[in-house]
């Protein structure tokens, strides 16, 4: 069995509603893509900050900026 990210295979989609301007939040990635070249081809349990059942994305408003993260929890296929 194998554990994905539903956000990162776009099996899911993010619903978040910026806190600052009440827009609707943007999913910029998996944070393991802004880590370095190779990281997005890393193992999930050997990168930093990540747990093995989880996928933390950086979300972002396009209107005024505003940035968070959120844990993805991963499925198993």
């Amino acid at each position: 069995m194998e554990h994905i990210c539903p956000l990162c295979n776009g099996l899911q989609s993010i619903n978040e509603i910026c806190p600052n301007c009440g827009e609707i939040m943007v999913d910029g990635g998996a944070l393991a893509n802004y880590l370095g070249p190779y990281s997005p081809y890393a193992e999930i349990a050997s990168l930093p900050s990540q747990s093995e059942a989880q996928c933390i994305h950086l979300i972002y408003c396009q209107k005024c900026r505003y940035d968070d993260r959120v844990s993805v929890s991963l499925i198993t296929i």
